[in-house]
């Protein structure tokens, strides 16, 4: 890929739109239940951050052989939950409260008041990579900044509603494979990428996609970057509880009576009372990603292909997932929204109010068959909107003005130069003589020499 000179970031604008990120989302979980639902004994943080802090409890007390067994719910690798031990570790030297996954719950845990910021804060993370791929997509400074509002639109929900903030920060660490991919810097790609697939194993789903546009001869060695720290993360915690760590992780259980079946669950395998594994679905949505990733290697030089291909890829994971949850779509509207924001404004429009009605439709029970159809249809709509078009030829150059005193004959051909063009439109290109390298007006020119240079 050309190397181009990359755009400033726009840091200023993009910590305010994280603080604002962290501001709307403390400001919803601790005083929505007083100021709308007149109930000020308890506050709604999100309750499946507390398997994510019991999973980094463990951790620091270096029992990764309950991380899987001990009611977490965790079902992807403890990547984020290493990066999140520390401020639980001064969580707990600070006496707060918090609650245990499994129990009753506490109404006012005191350690969402420093577990909150933090995760909240992880929106940094996609902000500045989706800024930084605009930039590379030659975005214009007033689109960067709305679209910076609308990515923090898209990650709010998974960080405010559901704490899985491991899905954001995977999002983000994806991103800049792209934005690195861009630049050449194949070894940074193959480190994050593994960064990625370690915060939250929807990632795989984009592994096609970088290997085809790499390439055969840099795709062994970014796959070997790729599978570093995933590889550890997995050994670390199968050695001690191969039985637990291999049911959560291949068989990624779930709940259809709590969440949000689609069509695919009747293909699921039952793994207990009211859970079911993930199923071939995946499988399918796994080969459609490939599919993806083997047309990115024809459009290899072409970030916004590449950037549209990155949210085909990622929506194929809700397309065929047999048990959803709303955030699931967070990935995919937050590319799509970058995807679409190289088309015209209207375009850009239509894609993002298609998205906002698919998050809408995304947290209704409407039954297995309307939820899937009605979402499915919104994401395909979106990204038929998104498509990137082949842009219009580049009007030609003007005419080159003909020298002074030298009348160019129209039916002669004229010579070129060895590094240029031999025409710029419908008009000839005049080479520079050694007169006019030397100044020499063009009366006092030979007339051999103006014929021959001419």
């Amino acid at each position: 890929m050309r190397k181009q000179p990359t755009a400033r970031p726009l840091t200023g604008w993009l910590t305010a739109m994280m603080v604002l990120v962290i501001a709307t989302g403390m400001a919803y979980t601790l005083w929505w239940p007083a100021v709308v639902r007149h109930h000020p004994a308890y506050w709604v943080e999100p309750g499946d951050i507390w398997g994510t802090v019991r999973a980094a409890h463990w951790i620091a007390w270096g029992g990764f052989s309950f991380i899987y067994s001990s009611g977490t719910g965790l079902v992807t690798l403890p990547g984020f939950h290493l990066f999140l031990t520390p401020f639980v570790m001064l969580s707990s030297a600070l006496h707060l409260s918090e609650t245990a996954p499994g129990f009753l719950p506490q109404p006012k845990p005191t350690a969402w008041l420093l577990i909150g910021p933090v995760t909240l804060a992880c929106s940094a993370a996609p902000l500045f990579a989706f800024d930084a791929l605009a930039g590379e997509l030659r975005i214009s400074v007033g689109r960067r900044r709305l679209l910076s509002l609308l990515e923090a639109a898209a990650v709010w929900p998974a960080l405010a509603l559901w704490g899985h903030p491991e899905d954001v920060v995977a999002l983000g660490l994806a991103v800049l494979c792209l934005v690195h991919m861009q630049r050449g810097h194949w070894r940074a790609v193959g480190w994050l990428l593994g960064a990625a697939i370690a915060m939250q194993l929807y990632v795989i789903a984009l592994v096609p996609l970088f290997c085809f546009t790499a390439g055969l001869r840099r795709s062994p060695g970014l796959l070997a970057r790729a599978a570093v720290l995933p590889g550890f993360l997995f050994l670390v915690v199968v050695i001690p509880n191969p039985h637990a760590s291999l049911h959560a992780l291949l068989d990624q259980p779930n709940y259809p009576r709590i969440d949000y079946p689609t069509p695919w669950v009747l293909l699921a395998p039952k793994i207990g009372r009211g859970v079911v594994a993930a199923g071939p679905g995946r499988i399918i949505g796994l080969l459609v990603a490939t599919a993806c990733g083997a047309l990115a290697s024809r459009h290899r030089h072409s970030l916004g292909w590449l950037t549209w291909l990155m949210a085909a890829a990622l929506a194929t994971r809700c397309c065929f997932e047999s048990v959803m949850d709303p955030y699931y779509w967070g990935p995919v509207i937050a590319v799509m929204l970058c995807a679409a924001a190289t088309v015209p404004l209207y375009r850009w429009m239509t894609a993002a109010a298609a998205l906002a009605g698919l998050t809408y439709l995304s947290y209704e029970r409407t039954g297995i068959w309307p939820y899937w159809l009605q979402t499915s249809a919104l994401v395909i709509f979106a990204l038929l909107v998104a498509l990137p078009l082949r842009r219009r030829r580049e009007p030609h150059a003007a005419p080159v003005a003909e020298p002074t005193g030298i009348r160019m004959p129209s039916t002669v051909p004229a010579l070129t130069s060895s590094s240029g063009p031999s025409h710029f439109g419908t008009s000839a290109f005049i080479a520079p003589s050694p007169f006019a390298a030397l100044g020499c007006p063009t009366r006092d020119r030979p007339a051999a020499w103006s014929r021959l240079w001419t």
